[in-house]
């Protein structure tokens, strides 16, 4: 087998590796999958970070703990903290998920330092002024991932309450729609939540399972009014008032025919911006899926011409 011929065939299975990437993608686009970050966020709402009882992992947790009691923090930035992490539901004190960031950022760059010395001895056998910036290079680098780990623990709280809030904000208009509907018959706060808490995605339904168990506790308003505490979303401080004044009793029929026109603009507006988002994905994959396939043909055109130029030739 001639070297053309390996070129020849090493360029088709690289066309067809795109190819395959490419409808792969584009496969992913309309059916509407989540991508891999999507995917990741999802997984990291809920119970996460559990120690492993021995190895590295224990060792981590236990110098975590140790930071934890040392850290400073003032008032302000735990209970902002806090009240994040339980959005997430990250089961975590403020002090330890803030602890665990910086262990972690630290480990990263402490193994700059072997990453250093090991550097260096290599280099000190080579004698290139070139080389004896490399272990300088490499050290720094992982400090920057240190830097980077610290940052990602940050960004994993705010992707989690951002979908959290995406999600519940767009099952908002239909939850007003049902309310709506109820207070023809029915003005009982909790017998409406009650009755339509299974209706709606997981996220707004655990909430709402945890406002219908605090109203059976405690005081309606005051359960209503940590109910909206715990999502932080504006849309949904607005549908908690109508609740509220229905708790006391009040004539909210105008309120939430209001709520469900305005609501009704607000998830058009969120179903036009997912819109937007969409063509410029499939353009993108388009010009992919062009670019692989005229590979193909100039892969099969040049096959052809190299063996007519063999046959012809004689080589």
């Amino acid at each position: 087998m001639s070297l053309i011929d390996i070129s020849l065939k090493a360029m088709v299975l690289a066309a067809c590796l795109l190819f395959a990437g490419g409808a792969y993608s584009f496969a992913l686009v309309l059916l509407k999958v989540p991508s891999s970050k999507t995917t990741a966020a999802i997984r990291a709402i809920g119970p996460r970070n559990r120690p492993a009882p021995d190895g590295l992992s224990q060792m981590y947790t236990n110098t975590a703990l140790f930071v934890s009691k040392l850290l400073p923090m003032s008032d302000i930035r735990q209970k902002q903290l806090e009240a994040n992490l339980k959005i997430a539901h990250i089961s975590m004190s403020p002090q330890l998920y803030e602890a665990r960031a910086i262990v972690k950022a630290g480990a990263y760059a402490l193994l700059g330092i072997p990453v250093y010395i090991l550097g260096a001895l290599v280099a000190s056998m080579i004698d290139n002024q070139y080389v004896q910036a490399v272990p300088v290079i490499f050290a720094l680098l992982m400090v920057v991932l240190g830097i980077l780990q610290y940052t990602n623990a940050q960004e994993k709280i705010s992707e989690a309450i951002k979908m959290k809030r995406e999600q519940i904000d767009t099952d908002l208009p239909r939850f007003v729609g049902a309310i709506a509907q109820e207070i023809k018959t029915d003005h009982n706060v909790l017998s409406i939540l009650e009755k339509h808490k299974d209706t709606f995605s997981p996220y707004f339904r655990e909430e709402l399972e945890i406002t219908i168990a605090d109203m059976r506790s405690s005081n309606w308003e005051a359960a209503i009014t940590r109910f909206e505490g715990r999502i932080g979303s504006t849309q949904l401080s607005e549908v908690t008032r109508g609740l509220i004044e229905m708790a006391r009793g009040s004539d909210t029929h105008v309120y939430w025919e209001t709520l469900i026109y305005r609501f009704s603009e607000y998830q058009k507006q969120i179903l036009r911006n997912f819109a937007l988002k969409i063509p410029p994905k499939i353009n993108r994959l388009s010009m992919v899926l062009l670019f692989v396939m005229l590979l193909l043909y100039v892969v099969v055109l040049g096959t052809t011409m190299f063996d007519s130029f063999g046959t012809l030739f004689s080589f």
